[in-house]
């Protein structure tokens, strides 16, 4: 990866998780204020009942949240040990295809074929596994991301719905009450 290309991924990246945070702090916010003025009452379509259940799909969406920040630290320490193990896949492949006697720096004794062999199946087992780990993490963390902003939308949508259906009950009081109502 070039180093202009890897500015603009560290780039995306820090974009996507700030706006993850930005989700999570949003949905925390909007769930504390509506469970400060939140008093339990009997089920039925009141507005008591939509905010009960817009206080239930915020707390989805704070949890999916979390559990996509989570997946998100999962998967790029898991894709950094996946890089590693590549790049010194690279350097025993390397060794491997070399016709003559390689030395190790390190300890300056001969690097032995038989063991760079072994060390290639196993470096190779480990990235092939991790890949295939990527791809559930990614598979799950696109659902968290569902999950998440499609209960904050709905928390939200039944929290402006509840106060529609305050007004609304409000209004049939007063029509019964032959209280005329300055609109």
């Amino acid at each position: 990866m070039s180093n202009l290309s890897l500015e603009a991924w560290k780039s995306v990246k820090q974009t996507q998780q700030k706006y993850d945070y930005f989700i999570v702090g949003l949905s925390s916010a909007l769930f504390a204020y509506l469970g400060s003025n939140f008093t339990p009452g009997a089920l039925s379509l009141s507005q008591n009942s939509f905010e009960l259940a817009a206080l239930t799909c915020l707390l989805v969406s704070i949890f999916f949240g979390i559990l996509r920040l989570e997946s998100e630290i999962t998967i790029q320490s898991t894709d950094y040990r996946k890089t590693q193990a590549q790049e010194r896949l690279d350097v025993v492949n390397k060794i491997i295809n070399m016709p003559y006697r390689n030395i190790d720096l390190n300890s300056g004794s001969e690097i032995i074929q038989a063991e760079t062999k072994e060390h290639q199946e196993i470096l190779k087992e480990f990235v092939t596994k991790s890949t295939q780990g990527l791809g559930k993490l990614g598979g799950r963390y696109q659902f968290y991301f569902l999950v998440r902003n499609v209960s904050l939308f709905l928390g939200f949508a039944l929290l402006v719905a509840s106060k529609f259906i305050s007004l609304y009950f409000v209004s049939q009081t007063a029509v019964e009450h032959g209280v005329r109502l300055l609109v």
